[in-house]
């Protein structure tokens, strides 16, 4: 199907839908950055920070003053919930979500995130019946799984390759902050008096605010249209895009596209086995096998305990749910803050490596030092140095894949990694209560070790190149 742009030039059909390959993405890559992209970049990361604590936070934030107080079920099957959680459903949610992404589009997959999420999560503000929250707070991480496979794919597609770290950890501080101040503010307010007012809210938020976002806010990604051929829908978002952009920037005209870096194969199908075969299977195994230990122990075996940990200091509500804020925000926001400012300057592999030393470093000093001063210092560095290492393996997996099936290949490496969501939890609950270990020093240990260092060390030394290179050449 011919664009106009191409009727214009006088290509005869068959030229066209060979010129069309990579002409989109070309003229998307040249635009100068103005709000457009920025706008963008931080809508899909009000996706990420809403749902992230809709189906990720709420569990293991209510369990020690709600469920765990009411003796409604034990630390085992607390773990059970946490693994089910966030590898069951997440993993599930990434793997359909994310094929839905590549076949269907970006923004269909963010709507059907956000109503995947907010459905199935107002029963459990009704009820302390352990199998009917494992039930439904499974079925609500579906959508937290999608969203996962779709934000950083899109925000990626849209931002240009010299300004891409800036922008997208810039960003993703919204993220952040919506989190930490969505997901904390309420608790610190409602918990444990109307706890189910703190539920309420993130079954709403996603309908009120997330649908109209993916409805009348965003566009499909227009490099998405081109891989599938749709060059007449693609050309219509880009016309867009460049019109708002030459006046936001204040230019006379645009650069010229360099059409001959770029080739995009049209494919109206996701080619799932591309992604096991070759170079692609390479990547596909290191990033699988980094983001199982990764989450299993970095992530939610250190998010997931997190909150009982400082409950076993002796901190109140108030105070559990101020040092969650301040890490949170704070040392979140601080992080990725830095990585914006330092942008396409380092290798994201390197800021991975070096986030997981300091985590580690953090985690060391908390042991022998956790008074309340020091528990929101060393939870705000060590939850602040998560947060970079996480956002930017995100970044990382979704620049490792070509057009045609990055979602699904964050999807498929994130979603299986989730995996290590499903045995994290328990190992890391085990550790925990063990009193083997003195101080939770198993735990310690596990979440440092293998869960941060290890990971770490994989990407560190098999990692690709990322920096300021089209998506077009580093997922080649």
């Amino acid at each position: 199907m011919q664009t106009p742009e191409f009727r214009k030039q006088g290509f005869r059909p068959e030229e066209a839908a060979v010129s069309a390959a990579g002409r989109i993405a070309a003229r998307l890559d040249r635009l100068p950055l103005t709000w457009v992209q920025w706008r963008l970049a931080l809508i899909t990361q009000i996706f990420w920070g809403v749902i992230i604590i809709a189906a990720d936070g709420i569990p293991a934030k209510l369990y020690p003053f709600i469920w765990g107080p009411r003796h409604s079920f034990g630390e085992a099957a607390f773990s059970v919930m946490l693994a089910v959680q966030f590898g069951v459903g997440i993993l599930v949610g990434e793997y359909l979500i994310g094929m839905a992404a590549d076949r269907w589009g970006r923004r269909t997959a963010l709507l059907l995130s956000s109503l995947a999420v907010a459905l199935p999560l107002w029963p459990t503000a009704l009820t302390d019946n352990y199998w009917l929250l494992l039930l439904f707070f499974g079925l609500s991480s579906i959508g937290m799984g999608g969203v996962l496979a779709t934000n950083v794919v899109y925000m990626g597609e849209i931002v240009p390759p010299n300004e891409r770290g800036r922008v997208m950890l810039a960003s993703q501080i919204l993220a952040v902050l919506v989190f930490g101040l969505l997901g904390n503010v309420p608790g610190i307010v409602w918990v444990p008096a109307h706890y189910d007012w703190f539920i309420y809210l993130f079954a709403i938020v996603p309908i009120v605010v997330l649908v109209p976002l993916a409805l009348w806010a965003m566009p499909e990604s227009p490099r998405w249209l081109e891989a599938h051929g749709r060059h007449d829908e693609a050309e219509r978002v880009m016309a867009a895009l460049e019109a708002e952009c030459l006046r936001r920037s204040g230019r006379t005209s645009l650069p010229e596209p360099d059409y001959a870096r770029y080739a995009v194969p049209v494919n109206e199908h996701v080619p799932i086995r591309e992604l096991f075969r070759g170079e692609y299977g390479e990547r596909t195994v290191f990033l699988l096998v980094a983001w199982i230990i990764g989450y299993a122990g970095l992530v939610y075996g250190f998010t997931g305990y997190l909150p009982v940990l400082l409950r076993s200091f002796g901190f109140s509500a108030g105070n559990t749910f101020g040092a969650l804020l301040v890490a949170s925000v704070a040392g979140g926001c601080i992080g990725l803050a830095i990585c914006a400012l330092i942008g396409e300057a380092v290798e994201r592999r390197t800021s991975i490596v070096v986030s997981a030393v300091l985590f580690c470093g953090a985690m060391f000093v908390l042991y022998f030092n956790h008074g309340l001063v020091a528990a929101y210092v060393l939870s705000a560095v060590a939850w602040g140095t998560m947060t970079v290492w996480l956002f930017n393996m995100y970044n990382y997996t979704a620049s490792s894949y070509p057009t045609r099936l990055r979602a699904t290949g964050v999807g498929l490496t994130d979603g299986l990694g989730h995996l290590g969501s499903v045995f994290g939890p328990l190992i890391a609950g085990a550790l925990f209560a063990s009193a083997a270990f003195p101080g939770h020093a198993g735990w310690y240990l596990y979440v440092t070790i293998p869960g941060a260092l290890l990971p770490a060390a994989l990407i560190g030394w098999r990692g690709i190149n990322q920096r300021r290179a089209i998506l077009e050449q580093i997922s080649s």
